[in-house]
């Protein structure tokens, strides 16, 4: 007996599936490969600026080696030493300058009063700048053949004394280099090797620059590498020269996080500490740079030790301990993976179609094949190539996930008797669509470059709006619709659409597209790290709540808004209250594409992820149940004696 079309559909539906597996078994593996790393780095680097610990001494009466081994014992690991500038010990009077004019050019006489001082900056200025530019003068005078605002610039290598003074209290040393406009090669390997021969193994810039901006970077990186250092890049700080030092360094780094003064002086200490904690915890943060809240006032050593000793407890109680920070190993990412999870989409894609359309055998396998070359072929060429067939992936599995599971009861003619546990069924169903694109991406992009930020996920707001559109598209077009000729759904999808183009706007037809677009737009404007939108003290606080009670905190639009939306807008779809259910289910695709762009953020840490989202999913699924039977029991209309009995009386409102 010839089989069904239906059965024909089913069939070609499970060899679909079928493909996918073995793409989603090679992005869990890189996943568990990226997560071993994780897991194998937990080391924190808590640092102090030196200044502030000289400026706690003064205002205490207590003498610096005291601060600094009780600062040890709270949990802090080094001290940030500044590198002395030119300009400094001008403004200090520890050095004159006098100006004299010459037929060469701008020369200028430096005269030092401290011998060994003078010695200092005529070896630091003689191992800086080219041959023959400083010119030796008697005893503690010599003049170099450059301005004044040209010399204020340039360093002279870290006080000696202070370093000494760190690494006796049993404390790393942090370098910060100033970059300067006449920065040479020389310069660079003159600085790099004064670290190395006093046993300094941190380097973070300072000021706006990283040293070597503009034309040295490349230049300072491989001194950088070949002396050893580790090199510090701060998160949020934006310095000219970062990115491309980062780049240059191939992602052998580590990421710092700091609170800048003017920010810490508006902060409470608690803040600080929760942000501290989270940024290791959430960011692969590294090395903490900490300002502390006070160095003046009745109990300023107390209250900083309090202070770090609050940041400390909470990294080692998020599974981190205190030492000294290590750059992340490398990844590899096999070709056959790559191919596997680039089928895999192409699957997506082709099943996402079938969920929407019939299509035949012919055209399942054809765009099948015609999707995996192109998705291989980005995946196998360049790191570019990936990041779209991970943009694919996000954009597929979600709009999958909801079209295919409870895209069927868009236009359904019956009534569920109980709603609520298939709508339930049917959210999680969805969930793990979208999850299976989020192992795609995970699998994609695990790289290094990736976990220190180096490289991003492309598209990051395209992600979020396009699924979103696709379903309300979707929907205006009357589909699913299964079983008739594509010319024949092409011209009913268009005569749908132009119904709802036509389509008489109500007043409270208008507010509700307001209030939608106004909700899905904020999340749009919330999306990444550098948003534009503030957060209000109020939001940071509930999220302060939700990171004590659930260790990581679930996304606000994924429990609140968008997992909720899908399931009760899935309930009133299969009660037959299209009304209702069709928005709501267009707006939970939010949540959908959310939880899928949780990660995206492959910084984050995996284990984190998957808890944010594990979080989101319980927190929805349950808000979305106890709203959903409220409403139904509110809605519900009451059987009159007049009724005859089994007859249902639900209309399409609520």
């Amino acid at each position: 007996m010839p089989r069904s079309n239906n059965q024909r559909r089913i069939r070609a539906d499970w060899l679909l599936l079928v493909l996918l597996i073995p793409g989603l078994l090679s992005g869990l593996a890189l996943g568990s490969r990226r997560h071993s790393l994780e897991a194998g780095n937990r080391s924190v680097e808590m640092v102090l600026d030196y200044a502030e610990l000289q400026s706690l001494s003064a205002a205490s009466g207590i003498r610096m080696p005291i601060i600094l081994k009780r600062f040890e014992a709270a949990g802090v690991t080094g001290a940030a030493i500044s590198e002395d500038l030119l300009g400094d010990l001008a403004a200090t009077s520890q050095v004159a300058y006098i100006q004299r004019d010459s037929d060469a050019g701008p020369l200028t006489a430096i005269r030092i009063s401290d011998k060994q001082l003078a010695a200092r900056v005529f070896r630091a200025l003689n191992a800086r700048l080219t041959p023959g530019t400083v010119l030796a003068g008697r005893e503690s005078t010599f003049a170099v053949r450059a301005a004044p605002a040209t010399l204020n610039m340039m360093g002279i290598g870290l006080p000696p004394d202070a370093v000494e003074l760190v690494h006796e209290s049993g404390l790393d040393v942090v370098a910060r280099l100033q970059n300067h406009p006449a920065l040479t090669e020389t310069a660079v390997e003159a600085a790099m090797a004064e670290l190395k021969r006093t046993s300094v193994t941190r380097l973070i810039c300072a000021g706006e620059d990283v040293f070597g901006f503009r034309g040295l970077v490349p230049y300072a990186a491989r001194c950088i590498k070949s002396s050893g250092l580790v090199f510090g890049s701060i998160e949020f700080a934006k310095q000219k020269g970062d990115a491309r030092m980062c780049e240059e360094l191939d992602s052998e780094f580590v990421r710092v996080h700091s609170i800048p003064p003017a920010e810490m002086a508006g902060m409470t200490p608690r803040t600080a500490v929760e942000r501290f904690a989270r940024a290791v915890k959430e960011r692969n943060i590294r090395l903490c740079y900490v300002r502390l809240p006070e160095t003046s006032g009745e109990s300023p050593v107390e209250n900083g030790l309090a202070f770090v000793s609050a940041i400390s407890r909470d990294i080692r109680t998020a599974g981190y301990e205190m030492g000294a920070a290590r750059i992340f190993g490398t990844m590899s990412r096999p070709p056959l993976f790559l191919a596997l999870m680039a089928l895999s989409a192409a699957a997506g894609a082709v099943l996402l179609l079938c969920s929407l359309v019939s299509l035949s055998a012919a055209w399942r396998y054809g765009l099948l094949v015609i999707g995996f070359a192109l998705a291989a072929g980005l995946a196998l060429i360049g790191e570019m190539g990936r990041q779209l067939v991970a943009l694919v992936s996000a954009l597929v599995f979600p709009t999958l996930g909801i079209a295919a599971l409870i895209g069927p009861h868009f236009n359904r003619r019956t009534q569920e008797k109980s709603a609520g546990p298939k709508a339930a069924a049917l959210f999680i169903g969805a969930s793990a669509v979208t999850l299976c694109g989020a192992l795609l991406v995970t699998g994609l992009l695990a790289d290094r470059p990736y976990m220190v930020k180096v490289n991003q996920f492309v598209g990051i707001k395209a992600a979020h709006l396009l699924p979103i559109l696709a379903v309300i598209f979707i929907m205006a077009a009357g589909l699913p619709v299964l079983g008739k000729p594509f010319s024949k759904v092409w011209e009913e999808a268009a005569a749908n659409i132009r119904k709802v183009v036509n389509h008489p706007l109500f007043a409270w037809h208008a507010l509700a597209v307001i209030v939608a677009l106004g909700i899905i737009g904020f999340a749009l404007l919330r999306t990444g790290n550098d948003t534009g939108v503030g957060v209000t003290g109020i939001e940071l606080r509930f999220r302060s709540f939700l990171d004590r009670l659930m260790t990581v905190r679930p996304r606000t639009k994924e429990f609140l808004i968008g997992h909720p939306a899908l399931l009760v807008g899935t309930a009133f779809l299969l009660t037959r209250r299209r009304t209702w259910g069709l928005p709501l289910v267009a707006l939970g695709a939010l949540g959908q594409v959310s939880l899928l762009n949780t990660f995206c953020h492959i910084h984050t840490p995996l284990d984190v992820s998957m808890l944010r989202a594990a979080n989101g999913l319980a927190l929805g699924l349950l808000l979305g149940v106890v709203v959903w039977y409220i409403v139904d029991a509110l809605s519900r209309p009451k059987k009159t004696s007049a009724e005859p009995k089994g007859k249902s009386t639900t209309s399409d409102t609520i």
